[in-house]
């Protein structure tokens, strides 16, 4: 049985690049690394020869690359029409191109268009039978991976990309249950919170090049007791394998709820947190169906200092533009005073989102919302030092 040539490409998103650090020194750290194409990789038998192409570090000469059997492209929604573009090139030669990702899922009949074969939701599962049927010409249209059971997720190959990544990247778990109507992580990844074993992360965690980390997962902790308390063994078990790694997350906002959970956590290497506080309103958390937020009386600035006093920062997410917002968008209160987002005494830092108003048919999931993630536009960071 001759070699296979699988080529994985991440196109390049016209949102951020690190070719283009001339631009802003910020976009190396805005550029993450595919993850989802390195856990494929990791998921290939033998018999294929695997390379990964992420056109944020440059663009290749494709027509100097040995000619693929087999290209898998992933997408975000930013990244498609260049996804296209790389489609259209190898489809011309003949070379069979699969396509999944967010996107691809959630504008299946785009896609299907302008590719051989599309993945929707998680691959894991259904990766093995594409890689077989591709090796005998008989790629299906579609394949429907579904949702992913950890344990079956395999390290992901690291090795397979080049250096120049300011972040190596790990995931813990998938899923989220708040399915928040601006959010597609429950569309796309369920709602229920799954997590992978704690010694297959740990061993992951060491085999990262990177010093930093990116934690991929879309809520590091979870919301329940039973997941904070993983959420402790595994900051315990990353604090013993001594990985001297340094890493950020994304976590929801009762992170800052435990003593434990924040000392562990920085026992651990946390030195980050980025937290969804979207609005400081009832009313917009109400708009926003982000109930969690309104939970316990929840005191934002009390909860910031509190993981502040970890020496852990916090990047604070918010989304503009809601039907309930006052001119000014008023979220923070300074002695009974409206104060904008942003001018809060250096809280927290802020990374501000504008909704995208969109027909209800131009996604899929369960809310049809008005609102998308596809049409999140970021307007403004300001970091402790001062805005960029």
């Amino acid at each position: 049985m001759h070699a296979m040539r699988l080529c994985l490409i991440n196109p390049s998103n016209p949102l951020v690049s690190i070719v283009r650090v001339k631009e802003s020194c910020w976009n190396r750290y805005r550029v993450w690394k595919p993850l989802s194409l390195m856990v494929l990789a990791g998921l290939t038998p033998p018999g294929w020869e695997i390379s990964i192409v992420d056109e944020n570090l440059g663009a290749p000469d494709y027509p100097a690359m040995p000619r693929p059997d087999l290209v898998g492209i992933t997408a975000f929604t930013s990244q498609a029409n260049r996804a296209y573009e790389v489609a259209t090139y190898f489809r011309r030669l003949g070379v069979p191109v699969v396509m999944g990702g967010i996107h691809a899922t959630m504008c299946l009949d785009e896609v299907m268009e302008r590719v051989d074969s599309v993945v929707t939701g998680e691959a894991e599962g259904i990766w093995p039978e594409v890689l077989e049927d591709a090796r005998h010409g008989s790629l299906k249209r579609r394949y429907d991976g579904g949702l992913a059971e950890m344990n079956d997720v395999p390290p992901a190959r690291h090795d397979l990309l080049a250096a120049g990544y300011a972040f190596g990247a790990v995931q813990t778990t998938r899923g989220c249950p708040l399915n928040c109507s601006f959010c597609s992580v429950t569309t796309f990844n369920g709602a229920r919170y799954r997590q992978r074993p704690i010694p297959d992360v740990v061993r992951e965690f060491q085999s990262v090049r990177e010093k930093h980390v990116l934690v991929v997962d879309d809520n590091l902790i979870g919301t329940r007791p039973d997941h904070i308390a993983r959420a402790k063994d595994l900051f315990r078990a990353i604090a013993q394998a001594n990985l001297r790694k340094e890493w950020v997350a994304q976590a929801t906002i009762n992170f800052a709820d435990d003593e434990e959970l924040l000392a562990l956590a920085v026992k651990a290497g946390c030195r980050g947190v980025f937290i969804g506080f979207e609005s400081a309103t009832p009313e917009g958390l109400r708009e926003l169906g982000k109930k969690f937020n309104l939970l316990k009386g929840r005191d934002f600035r009390a909860s910031v200092r509190r993981i502040q006093r970890h020496n852990i920062l916090v990047v604070g997410s918010f989304i503009i533009g809601l039907d309930v917002d006052e001119p000014g968008i008023q979220t923070y209160r300074r002695g009974g005073q409206p104060v904008r987002t942003g001018q809060s005494q250096r809280a927290v830092s802020d990374a501000f989102a504008r909704h995208a108003p969109v027909g209800p048919d131009e996604i899929g999931g369960p809310h049809c919302p008005r609102y998308v993630p596809r049409g999140l536009e970021i307007l403004h960071v300001n970091l402790p030092g001062g805005p960029v």
